[in-house]
């Protein structure tokens, strides 16, 4: 395999605390959810991993349709993740990614772009088996038949 890109991120005071990447461009403040006792003030991992993922996931289906010469002439990414706890006490996520896609294209060709996207997504791939992930496609235009 080819190293294609490397990054470090450091982190001090877990939920409650704050992420920068070691370089500076990127600094956030964390926070605890309200639903999970915190004061809101900030953003949390959950947060951040849903917004990674569908920002990961959307340019994968955007390759593809380049890639193919798909009619897409736009796309986005409603990403909604679910936090829960087993039985065990441990914590398990679920993720929906819903594509808004514009363009000339049909709901299957729609559909198969999204299993094709999740094939090739490097954040579906660290996850698969570990976090339940539905997809769904949503047309703009619907073709008409």
């Amino acid at each position: 395999m080819d190293l294609v890109y490397k990054t470090t991120m450091l982190t001090q005071g877990g939920r409650g605390g704050q992420v920068q990447s070691d370089d500076g461009r990127f600094r956030l403040k964390l926070a605890v959810p309200a639903e999970m006792g915190g004061k809101e003030d900030g953003a949390n991992p959950e947060q951040l991993f849903a917004a990674a993922f569908a920002a990961c996931f959307e340019h994968s289906v955007r390759h593809i349709a380049r890639q193919d010469k798909l009619p897409l002439r736009g796309c986005y990414i409603e990403s909604t993740l679910s936090l829960y706890v087993n039985f065990e006490g441990a914590y398990r996520m679920a993720l929906s990614l819903t594509a808004f896609m514009a363009g000339a294209l049909d709901q299957a060709t729609a559909d198969s772009l999204m299993e094709r996207a999740k094939s090739i997504c490097p954040y579906a791939d660290a996850t698969k088996g570990n976090m339940t992930l539905n997809l769904k496609a949503v047309l703009d235009t619907p073709a008409t038949a």
